[in-house]
């Protein structure tokens, strides 16, 4: 209530103003976004870990974190959002033994004295990657599929099941991608003479 020009109130929190002469205490939660409401009104938005306020058109913004779309993660933490690209490229290993069961989007260069034989997964989704390359060995690499999957090369193909691409030559190189998910491959890129069993 005003009173010579000033305003006695008795509960804590802001003082809220409805522009008709009537003010009241509003209530607000520490840590919460103040947002404006109708008639002047102020309510809170709690947020959590990564959250950001989200508009509404015509409604108050509702708390809610990033969406990560293709390609893309998002990790939340106190005060932080963390955006990465995924795919950026392969992950390559050295592989000193004779056998290596490829991982999606991993790339293999053969480094041992016999013939590297590197097997698709079992499953693999369209977009998924893989390459092989050779270093050290004279008796080269294979990439051979797994079952009911196929590696298609221009006009020839692996046989199903029990095909495979072999290099010629030390450091001949394949880059191939899942065109059909869990069962056909396309060699997008190759170096040297590969053959095609």
């Amino acid at each position: 209530m005003a009173t010579a020009n000033s305003i006695n109130a008795n509960s804590t929190g802001l003082a809220n103003y409805d522009g008709a002469g009537t003010w009241t205490g509003v209530t607000v939660t520490q840590h919460d976004l103040l947002v404006g409401g109708s008639s002047n009104a102020i309510t809170s938005l709690a947020l959590t870990n990564g959250q950001l306020p989200i508009g509404n058109s015509g409604s108050d913004p509702t708390a809610a974190t990033l969406t990560a779309g293709t390609g893309v993660s998002i990790s939340n933490g106190a005060g932080s959002i963390t955006i990465n690209a995924l795919g950026g490229g392969l992950s390559w290993s050295v592989v000193t033994g004779t056998t290596q069961t490829a991982a999606v989007n991993n790339g293999y260069v053969a480094n041992n004295a016999g013939t590297v034989t590197v097997t698709l997964p079992a499953t693999a989704a369209v977009g998924d990657c893989f390459a092989v390359t050779g270093m050290n060995n004279a008796t080269g690499w294979k990439l051979a599929v797994t079952t009911g999957q196929t590696i298609y090369f221009g006009s020839t193909n692996t046989t199903v099941t029990t095909g495979y691409l072999q290099s010629t030559k030390t450091h001949d190189s394949v880059f191939i991608v899942c065109n059909v998910a869990n069962t056909s491959f396309i060699v997008l890129n190759a170096v040297g003479n590969i053959t095609v069993v």
